[in-house]
């Protein structure tokens, strides 16, 4: 039976970060490939990774059918579309899922970093054929694939996906942070207090659940470990996990295998290393010595 194939072709958060202090992680923003079998290409992402990935698929000289989809609008998950040269070849076929923004539909948020304020090439100079479809937090099928998705604890609306293909299954949660971090900044009376705050840590204690319920069992989660511990208390509601939440995610959910993914573009190759070697050593505590690892461009995993 064909495998199914992870392939990383971004894996930096924030911004491009090139230079020797990137050169083993890779300095470009997100994008995952997953190959199914006989299936179109998934994209996940289109960080200025997809650049390469576009680079690739001309390559092999054929007609490029392939569904990209959009975790959020952050200029670190879009910024590589307007390179995917695959885009711009009459023949070849995109779906670009995503969600919508409140008064602004999928299309239009693709397009306006197109505008010419920001950009020479216009998104109607994209001959392919280009459909945009708009999703939510839903489950439906692509040919034989499951997607399953999730709203995340970041800024706008933020979708983590599940992929599930022949009893194998993916989770990719690039840009989570924990729910039981956003308190109540403005407190009421004191009389009022406790009968709110029960209501409010039920709520985000059912968050969390219902996160640990999607990503259960997977065979690989990719999860966001941008911070240390002591950076994160500094970052509060920027969107993004110490790498001690990931790891404990992957521990409540038991997952197969952890990617530590979205590194902090401050991190040097050294300092992702210390991640990872922090976050196998957790797992191990946790008596769960999963394979772990941060993820690094180029890097591809068989399920």
């Amino acid at each position: 039976m064909n495998p199914v194939i992870i392939k990383f072709w971004g894996v930096r958060g924030s911004i491009p970060t090139p230079g020797p202090r990137t050169l083993r992680y890779g300095g470009n923003t997100a994008c995952v490939e997953i190959t199914f079998p006989d299936t179109p290409r998934f994209i996940i992402d289109a960080g200025s990774g997809i650049r390469e990935l576009g680079k690739e698929l001309l390559s092999i000289q054929q007609p490029v059918e392939a569904y990209i989809f959009l975790s959020h609008f952050h200029w670190d998950h879009i910024q590589g579309l307007p390179f995917f040269k695959p885009a711009f070849e009459p023949g070849n076929k995109f779906i670009i899922f995503g969600c919508d923004e409140p008064n602004v539909p999928l299309d239009q948020i693709i397009s306006i970093q197109m505008n010419p304020i920001y950009f020479p090439v216009a998104i109607e100079d994209m001959r392919s054929e280009i459909e945009f479809r708009t999703i939510a937090e839903e489950n439906f099928n692509l040919n034989g694939v499951n997607v399953q998705t999730k709203y995340l604890n970041h800024p706008g609306y933020t979708l983590g996906f599940r992929f599930q293909y022949d009893h194998k299954s993916i989770v990719y949660l690039s840009d989570n942070e924990p729910f039981l971090q956003n308190q109540i900044v403005h407190r009421l009376p004191k009389h009022r207090e406790e009968s709110l705050e029960s209501r409010f840590e039920t709520f985000v204690e059912d968050k969390e659940k219902e996160l640990i319920e999607f990503l259960a069992n997977a065979d690989v989660l990719i999860h966001d470990a941008q911070y240390f511990p002591d950076e994160y208390k500094k970052r509060i509601r920027w969107g993004h996990s110490p790498y001690t939440y990931a790891v404990d995610l992957a521990v409540k959910g038991k997952v197969k295998e952890l990617i530590l993914f979205h590194h902090d573009p401050d991190h040097d190759d050294e300092t992702v290393d210390k991640i990872e070697q922090l976050s196998q050593e957790r797992l191990r505590q946790a008596d769960y010595p999963i394979k772990c690892s941060a993820a690094r461009e180029g890097m591809e995993i068989e399920i």
